[in-house]
């Protein structure tokens, strides 16, 4: 029994000395810059390493004591920038808003450094890998977009501009994708109104989405749809929509059918663009490095991932545009509204009676108007109301209702 105990203590007393030896060698132990003749140097590759060794805080807590103690070091704007790396590498949601910032702030506070555009691209993928699908929110794409467009026009001859230029498509085709199946579904419907408004501006803002001789094609048929009171054909502005899509997207299923719709309405046939037709028989998918083509086992389950497929887009007509268009196609109103506006924007007169003897009528042209000429149904409202002036007998409680005074 006495060797049992024995034995039990022996393994209890090694046990501690193993778990105190692990601890002891894996903390994280301050560096000693006593002897060193460049501290800020000692505590930059310090927080480095931990970074690369993902631990994240401790490395953010070492470069917040470099900047605050060394505000003059060559390791500042360094320093700065690894802070923001550090958020981005942890790669949450929380940490890449984090990373954001941080790289905002680089640029504030460094305009001259060589790695400016370096975090404009890095501000910009932290939208970039919180993107979904077309069909849920758009808050990181259009985020993204714009971020994209600040790295083109501010640092166009940046080595993150080709990269950036092909991610800003992708993200575009995004946006256009959700503004699509919203037109298309308005479209089907018959609301040819409210698919005009939606595709107008489309095929506008987004030159190289994959869909847009679709969005086209949908634009003419509406604006030869005819509803009454509610919806005005043009037959010249369906014609230009055609016209384009024989003219900038001519490989597409859709340009028979335009022909068509051109003779009918008695319209001039447009020959394709030369330059559109040969860089639309030799277009080419983006081209992103982190990201694989799905093939048909990866769509499958990419139904049921948030990250969005972009394997369609493509510059198309050229290079992907860095501001909104100057002017939007206008809708007009529609005709039942024409109407009403120009009721509404008769002139009304407004009489003032004075001395009108209480509870007297007006007439039309301002005099007291006979009592006797009230009409029937103010006489019936006094009867009404003289009977919902009378109480109404108490009803008689019954037994139960004397019993329980509160029912």
């Amino acid at each position: 029994m006495k060797k049992n105990r024995r034995l039990l203590a022996l393994a209890g007393v090694v046990s501690l000395a193993l778990t105190v030896a692990g601890c002891h060698r894996h903390k994280h132990a301050p560096p000693d810059l006593s002897a060193s003749q460049e501290p800020d140097k000692v505590l930059f590759e310090r927080a480095t390493e931990d970074i690369k060794n993902k631990r994240f805080d401790t490395a953010r807590l070492t470069l917040q004591t470099l900047i605050n103690t060394y505000p003059d070091s060559d390791y500042l704007a360094a320093a700065k920038l690894a802070i923001a790396d550090s958020y981005y590498e942890e790669s949450t949601s929380a940490s890449l808003n984090h990373a954001e910032v941080e790289y905002k702030d680089f640029i504030t506070f460094f305009p001259n450094a060589p790695e400016v555009a370096f975090a404009q691209y890095r501000a910009a993928m932290c939208h970039y890998r919180q993107l979904e699908k077309a069909d849920r929110d758009r808050t990181h794409a259009r985020r993204a977009e714009e971020e994209f467009q600040r790295l083109l026009v501010n640092y166009p001859e940046s080595e993150y501009a080709a990269e950036g230029e092909q991610r800003l498509i992708a993200v575009q085709e995004i946006l256009a994708e959700g503004e699509f199946h919203v037109g298309r579904f308005y479209f089907i419907r018959g609301s040819w109104r409210a698919a005009a408004a939606r595709l107008a501006p489309l095929v506008e803002r987004y030159p190289n989405f994959s869909k847009r001789d679709e969005s086209l094609w949908m634009l003419g048929q509406a604006w030869e749809k005819h509803i009454r009171f509610f919806w005005e054909p043009d037959p010249e502005r369906a014609a230009s929509y055609y016209a384009r899509l024989i003219r900038e997207h001519p490989m597409s299923e859709n340009v028979a059918d335009a022909k068509d719709a051109l003779a009918r309405l008695g319209q001039p046939v447009p020959e394709p663009d030369p330059v559109l037709l040969a860089r639309a028989q030799s277009v080419a998918p983006v081209n992103l490095q982190d990201e694989e083509r799905r093939g048909l086992l990866g769509r499958l389950f990419g139904l049921f991932s948030s990250h969005p497929d972009v394997s369609a887009a493509a510059a198309r007509l050229g290079p992907p545009p860095l501001e909104p268009p100057e002017e939007t196609p206008r809708i007009p109103p529609p005709p039942f509204q024409k109407v009403m506006t120009a009721v509404h924007s008769g002139r009304v007169e407004i009489k003032q009676v004075e001395k009108m003897p209480e509870g007297a009528a007006a007439s039309p042209q301002g005099q007291p108007a006979d009592q006797s000429q009230q009409p029937a149904q103010a006489q019936g409202e006094d009867k009404d109301q003289k009977q919902t002036d009378k109480k109404e007998p108490a009803r008689k409680k019954s037994f139960w209702r004397k019993l329980v005074p509160f029912w």
